[in-house]
């Protein structure tokens, strides 16, 4: 994989905010962020990370943290980028942890919307218990990323049924991407444990609403780091709605 990523939107003027979508979506799900940003405060790249959007989709990569965020490193490299806060909603969330952890000069601060991460993952003998969250959702991420019929017939039905939500992208063309990206990106504890080294400042935001993010994961692993790692409680859902895009271009921009 030696592409950089398609650079969608590059805008303003002033430091530099670079957003990173989640997974089975594209850049534009930052859609009602980037409506209401203002773009005489910063300069903002947006972008598709790799095997989505106009983004190559090669079939022999693994689609891990780390093949995600040399992607991005790249790109921002070859576009002379020196210095940014690196945003990333859900998935996004890992890679921008991954490319603080390999360029700490690259990443000033990081904005973590709805990060995903995981202390432990279950081995798939691993004795179920329900009441145990990571168990939960490790069951129903093996269960998303190996039914490619029954997941490809929800994403459609969702896109369908919630039309405000923008950048879903998960289709027969993202499906390796999203499989291979839900195995080796989400599903790791790599990221859990590298937020305790990270030396930029980091907010750890979790939405009252978001049915896919384990909170207790991200209060502790803030409290490991209690220099550089914050931890608040704000927003709705998982994904980005109408609603929230003014709240959280505000909160990039504060940061």
């Amino acid at each position: 994989m030696n592409a950089a990523l398609p650079i969608k939107i590059r805008k303003g003027t002033g430091d530099i905010i670079v957003l990173l979508h989640g997974l089975g979506n594209n850049y534009k799900s930052w859609t009602y962020v980037l409506d209401t940003f203002d773009y005489t405060k910063n300069e903002i790249i947006a972008v598709d990370l790799l095997g989505f959007g106009d983004a190559d989709k090669p079939r022999h990569c693994d689609y891990s943290v780390s093949d995600h965020a040399a992607a991005v490193i790249r790109t921002l490299d070859e576009a002379g980028v020196r210095r940014a806060t690196i945003a990333g909603h859900s998935m996004g969330c890992i890679v921008a942890i991954e490319v603080a952890t390999q360029r700490p000069d690259l990443a000033t601060k990081l904005v973590l919307l709805g990060a995903p991460l995981f202390e432990r993952i279950p081995g798939k003998r691993s004795r179920f218990t329900f009441w145990k969250k990571e168990d939960f959702y490790s069951k129903l991420f093996r269960l998303i990323s190996t039914e490619k019929d029954l997941t490809l017939g929800a994403a459609e039905g969702v896109d369908q049924l919630l039309p405000l939500i923008k950048g879903m992208e998960v289709t027969e063309e993202t499906w390796l991407a999203f499989k291979k990206s839900m195995q080796n990106t989400i599903m790791q504890t790599k990221s859990f444990t590298d937020v305790a080294a990270l030396t930029m400042p980091t907010r750890l935001i979790y939405g009252h609403l978001d049915l896919f993010v384990i909170k207790k994961n991200l209060k502790k692993a803030a409290r490991r780091n209690k220099k550089h790692v914050t931890f608040e409680t704000a927003l709705g859902p998982h994904e980005i709605i109408p609603m929230h895009g003014k709240t959280i271009a505000t909160l990039l921009q504060d940061s």
